[in-house]
């Protein structure tokens, strides 16, 4: 049996850095929201192993990816003994603050779940993921929600309008930790326009990278409400009304860096298409 979904990314409407924890995490309060660009993931039994393929080369197919590190907690939650075979297909850029890989690490869980026949539900799964990561609990819910905590805590939140949007991915990841880890209290946010709200993280971000102004500047001739996505590289914007084919002169004058269209996806969109479809091979 092979059973294949669809793993959404994410951006942020808004994140406050609240302050760094006990534990060593930062306390946050934000917005999630899925869009319509995704990974693709396919699991099949296998005799005893866990073994991953991944589309792209340059993605870590060990214990380094979430996949295999999620398909390892599982097996040692239920006690499984089987393998699986996985297949990632992978289009959200990683390192582009997206989710892609919290959000492969959900629907792995939920695939191999059902694949090993684990009993475990939705908010059990979620549990698990929050090992995993602090994005991770999101993609059990999908749509509009409200993060709390380190981002584990997860309130369904109506759905926002939908909208179309346009992505900046420059050619070069950030690493979340490293964002987190230079973060100082204090810290001017961005301000926020009418669709995206604060990011306390931005500016750490820019200071990061000298490239990245440059590539904000650019995004925001073209489509003035924008934001960083999350921790970053990616940059998100609301394409506004007839405003779809600034993108063609955005990607002109940034070459190098990758120019997506996309848009939100509901709750009940996003539970639909990310649900499992059953192949009888």
């Amino acid at each position: 049996m092979t059973l294949r979904a669809e793993a959404f990314a994410k951006t942020n409407f808004r994140l406050e850095v609240i302050g760094r924890r006990r534990d060593g995490f930062h306390e946050i309060d934000t917005i999630f929201q899925t869009i319509d660009l995704t990974d693709g993931i396919e699991v099949s039994g296998a005799p005893e192993a866990v073994t991953l393929e991944c589309s792209d080369p340059a993605i870590p197919s060990d214990a380094r990816n979430l996949v295999v590190r999620a398909a390892e907690i599982l097996r040692s939650e239920f006690g499984i003994r089987s393998g699986a075979r996985i297949r990632l297909e992978k289009r959200i850029p990683a390192g582009a603050g997206l989710g892609g890989g919290s959000s492969d690490a959900a629907i792995t869980l939920i695939l191999l779940s059902r694949l090993w026949k684990a009993d475990a539900d939705l908010p059990a799964l979620a549990a698990l993921g929050a090992t995993i990561g602090s994005d991770v609990p999101f993609f059990f819910t999908g749509g509009t929600a409200r993060g709390r905590g380190r981002g584990e805590i997860v309130e369904p939140l109506a759905d926002a309008p939908s909208r179309a949007l346009v992505v900046l991915v420059p050619p070069f990841p950030i690493s979340t930790a490293e964002v987190y880890s230079r973060w100082r209290p204090g810290t001017p946010a961005t301000p926020p326009g009418s669709v995206f709200g604060i990011n306390s993280l931005a500016s750490t971000v820019l200071a990061m990278n000298p490239e990245m102004d440059r590539y904000r500047k650019a995004l925001a001739r073209w489509y003035p409400d924008c934001q960083i996505s999350g921790s970053g590289s990616s940059l998100v914007a609301w394409a506004g009304e007839g405003n779809a084919g600034a993108a063609n002169e955005l990607a002109a004058e940034v070459p190098g860096a990758r120019v997506l269209r996309t848009r939100t996806v509901s709750r009940s969109e996003y539970q639909r298409r990310s649900t499992l479809q059953l192949s009888g091979r």
